[in-house]
């Protein structure tokens, strides 16, 4: 939002900014009045539950300068604006296996997203290349990327139930990360003597989480700004615009004490 400001307000648009709450009905209802207040563009990052575009198409079709960012779609042609989900996901996995931990689980949100994909395939070529099996029981899928806390409370219990218990656990999006974080601490598991935890999160309080979160770290400033520019330049176009670019922004992996390598705790 930081980010989406910094650029509108420079160049004099207003914003009006909405939230779905993951939900496709809230979308929907959301895209339909703003379109009633006559919008310039829409920025939209998809929510977890969306599976049928037909509202953003109909708007597309009638020339609406549209752009995504973060979860987006390849239905719909235009611009988009990403970070580098495959690669941080890799990345991560890697520092875990580096780290000495061999079971690691997967927690990640709906598997028709966008994200979810990339995420999941970087975390298993990451395993594959290390000849480590993926355990399909370890991969766990929120449908509505944590929003709804029952479903991390169940993956959580199915895997430190499980008589073959993950050593790590790698997380792909900020609520789901922060709210395992939670969720491990009042179940009483120590972090990282009993399990491991990495994952994808945007939170300034990584570093002062107990213990300090290790995290892939997004641009998501850089993001919001990136999108907002590529959306006036839409706006402003003086011909119609025909070629679009998928901007994907870098990714960092940052080691903090809840992924501590196994030799030093154990």
């Amino acid at each position: 939002i930081n980010g989406v400001e910094s650029v509108a307000y420079s160049k004099n648009y207003n914003l009006i900014m909405t939230q779905t709450h993951e939900s496709y009905d809230l979308e929907v209802s959301n895209v339909e009045q703003l379109t009633v207040r006559a919008i310039d563009g829409l920025l939209i990052s998809l929510s977890y539950e969306t599976r049928d575009l037909g509202h953003l198409k109909k708007l597309h079709d009638k020339g609406l300068p549209i752009v995504f960012f973060d979860r987006v779609t390849d239905e719909i042609e235009t611009h988009q604006v990403i970070v580098d989900n495959f690669k941080g996901a890799y990345e991560a996995t890697n520092k875990l296996l580096e780290a000495g931990y061999r079971k690691i689980a997967h927690i990640t949100s709906s598997p028709h997203v966008s994200i979810t994909d990339d995420r999941l395939n970087g975390f298993r070529l990451a395993m594959s290349e290390n000849n480590i099996p993926v355990n399909e029981q370890y991969v766990k899928y929120c449908l509505h990327g944590g929003r709804d806390l029952n479903e991390i409370e169940k993956a959580l219990t199915e895997l430190l139930c499980s008589p073959d218990r993950p050593d790590a656990l790698f997380t792909a999006s900020d609520r789901i990360t922060t709210t395992t974080l939670m969720q491990l601490h009042k179940l009483g598991f120590k972090i990282p003597e009993d399990i491991a935890l990495l994952g994808f999160t945007n939170t300034g309080l990584a570093e002062v989480l107990s213990p300090s979160l290790s995290s892939v770290y997004q641009p998501a400033f850089e993001m919001g700004k990136k999108a907002t520019e590529m959306l006036i330049n839409l706006i402003e176009s003086k011909r119609p615009v025909t070629e679009f670019e998928k901007i994907v922004l870098p990714t960092e992996v940052i080691i903090r004490d809840s992924s501590k390598p196994m030799l030093i705790h154990k």
